[in-house]
């Protein structure tokens, strides 16, 4: 990568090139058959011939494979290395093709980490950005945190096991030669990316947006790239003593909690979560999850609070909008094209696979718009991008009174995505916003806050129906309840549903308190996903206080067997997950920490700042987004600058 910094781009493109076309062109020697047409006859040909034919002989055979939406390329990770980039099966459901690509994890980890590497090294250096760091990265802290990063990582692997059995192909995980064979090919990635990204983290917080196209997940691992930076800069935040040792107690302290209670074993799929939870739940993984959450934290801390000061706000704005148009762009092309969506699973280091569906306009049967996600996990999530990418643009235009070609393009794109997206929290929202500007810049700042309280009134009743506002309190609170008696099993009760049922009626504080939570969960279409979510939360009293571990997730729905759902549905709440997680006390932990830093900033907060964390704090209270690494990531970046620094300053044009 040092070669590639240094020499031409020709060479670089060279590189690239090689790595988006060779794993995918070579057939196996000295077969020479020609790929038979896809059909419902010839399916016996690829059964008797697996791993003979490469997928560009394959489409060079098959060509409306390329365009027809009912052929699915699909990934086969535990297959072995002779196999790559080969058809290793072919499966006919209905009318629907599903072509299984012959693929291998620990070669992905190789083509798929050099090919971000190559990317990053391309990230034009800021002038004197190494001479203008705050705290100087030595060689030798560098070498501590890089090798640091490796081993903890490599432990990942045998800390969810379970996994890893199912994506790593014959690997022998109680072999000394597998360990070191893992161990270097970890080594090689991890290392040239963090030697040529030390010397652009002053761009970082600049580049948040496009994680948001980029997610930087290998195939077959639970194991994202670009958190690993963030790893990274964690083991250095404690090297050069750059924590907060006051909350980092705290969080060794619950660290030990969470190991400790972890003696039962539950596998969680992390589908869509993947990079960014743990596939099971037991003492080894709660070990690396939670250590990985703390230098999570303390890493983005760290990268936050030594590049404020070279913040460029309208590159950042730029970047937003172009992330914005990449997303509905490539989104919209991987819908039209299966194989565009293959390599784009691959080559961006998706979480998901992107949408199928190629009519982003798409209603059903009873006329209710469908979500269109593009190539995001969540559409819910992806429309809280687009909601945010709006509110930058109205920002700008508010601040610059013109707005620059990106602005200007990506604006059109968020709203279009927003739109598909469906996401109508954000779209009030964001009208809301636009409101409330227009009258406070001109000559109605008296009546700005209650004009805009208004409308929000108006547009919820309108959103939720104003019929449902004259639903009494007994209905209302009780909804939630319901639904999670609905799912429970037979006779079996989770033990935080059994409290529901018997504390209902009772005129206590908390009874009082779950109320009020079903009428928000009512009005924001929620009752029955939390209701589920209740039926399947099953509770110690340590385990309420105190939570089960960050990104945890296999003991709430392994422990408890409820009544069959439509779909795996997940909170549709980061304050559930939380929940979950960190327990009561930790959400009041959290919230004190963020009320604290308000009231400390709370004069230097202007009004667009307040907007962002509103619309961040609503949008936590009924989406999964936190669950997402750029969703955490974006919303820990905004808090940051609100209220760790002048942010009227920072956000400045």
């Amino acid at each position: 990568m040092f070669y590639l910094e240094q020499h031409s781009k020709r060479i670089f493109f060279l590189f690239a090139i090689l790595l988006l076309t060779v794993p995918w062109l070579h057939s196996t020697s000295g077969f020479n058959q020609k790929a038979d047409k896809v059909s419902q006859e010839s399916v016996a040909f690829y059964e008797i011939n697996p791993c003979k034919i490469s997928l560009t002989n394959f489409l060079i055979s098959n060509p409306e494979a390329i365009y027809q939406d009912h052929y699915q390329f699909r990934f086969n990770n535990y297959s072995s290395i002779n196999c790559f980039g080969k058809i290793s099966g072919v499966t006919v459901i209905d009318s629907d093709f599903y072509i299984s690509v012959g693929t291998n994890s620990l070669i992905n980890l190789i083509i798929q980490g050099l090919f971000w590497v190559l990317l990053i090294s391309r990230i034009r250096i800021k002038k004197d950005d190494e001479k203008r760091l705050r705290v100087d990265i030595k060689n030798i802290h560098h070498n501590i945190a890089v090798m640091a990063t490796v081993v903890f990582y490599c432990s990942s692997i045998y800390s969810e096991r379970r996994f890893y059995e199912k994506n790593l192909y014959y690997f022998n995980f109680d072999s000394v030669y597998y360990k070191l064979f893992a161990t270097s090919l970890i080594f090689i990635i991890l290392s040239n990316l963090f030697s040529v990204i030390k010397r652009r983290i002053n761009s970082l917080p600049e580049l948040i947006p496009y994680l948001f196209v980029f997610g930087g997940v290998f195939s077959g691992f639970n194991f994202s790239l670009f958190a690993s930076i963030t790893v990274y800069f964690g083991v250095l935040s404690f090297i050069n003593k750059e924590v907060n040792w006051k909350i980092n107690r705290v969080f060794f302290g619950a660290t030990v909690w969470w190991i400790l209670n972890s003696t039962e074993s539950y596998y969680f799929t992390p589908g869509k979560l993947r990079g960014f939870t743990s596939s099971v739940y037991e003492f080894h993984s709660s070990v690396f999850w939670s250590i990985f959450f703390i230098l999570f934290v303390n890493g983005l801390w760290y990268i936050f609070k030594n590049t404020i000061f070279s913040f460029n706000y309208q590159k950042y704005v730029n970047n937003f909008n172009i992330a914005s148009i990449s997303i509905l762009s490539i989104g919209f092309l991987g819908a039209n094209f299966p194989i565009i969506n293959f390599f784009n699973y691959y080559y961006l280091g998706l979480q998901r696979f992107g949408i199928t569906r190629n009519n982003p306009f798409a209603f059903d049967s009873w006329s209710e718009k469908l979500s269109w996600r593009g190539l995001y996990p969540s559409a819910e999530s992806i429309g809280e991008f687009f909601g945010l990418c709006l509110l930058m643009v109205i920002y700008s235009y508010y601040k610059k009174r013109n707005l620059n070609s990106y602005e200007i393009i990506g604006s059109i794109s968020s709203i279009l995505g927003l739109y598909f997206s469906d996401n109508r929290t954000v779209m009030i929202l964001v009208f809301i916003f636009l409101s409330y500007l227009f009258l406070k810049n001109y000559k109605y700042k008296k009546l700005a806050i209650p004009i805009t309280f208004v409308l929000f009134i108006v547009f919820v009743g309108y959103l939720i129906g104003f019929q449902q506002l004259t639903y009494s309190y007994d209905f209302l609170s009780s909804q939630v309840s319901s639904q999670a008696n609905n799912y429970q099993y037979d006779t079996v009760y989770s033990s935080f549903t059994l409290w529901i049922n018997d504390n209902i009626d009772s005129s206590s504080i908390l009874s009082s308190i779950f109320g009020l939570f079903s009428i928000v969960a009512y009005f924001l279409n929620r009752s029955e996903i939390w209701g589920i979510f209740f039926a399947r939360y099953n509770p110690t009293f340590m385990e309420l206080s105190f939570g089960t571990g960050p990104f945890s997730f296999g003991q709430v729905y392994g422990e408890s067997v409820i009544n069959k759902t439509d779909s795996f549905l997940l909170p549709h709440s980061s304050f559930l997950s939380f929940i979950v997680f960190f327990g009561i006390f930790g959400i009041f932990y959290i919230f004190y920490l963020l009320t604290k830093m308000y009231k400390r900033n709370f004069v230097s907060i202007f009004a667009y700042g307040n907007m962002i964390l509103i619309f961040i704090a609503l949008n936590i209270i009924k989406n999964d987004g936190l669950n997402y690494f750029p969703s955490s990531t974006l919303y820990l970046f905004l808090c940051f600058v609100i209220l760790k620094s002048r942010s009227e300053e920072v956000f400045s044009f």
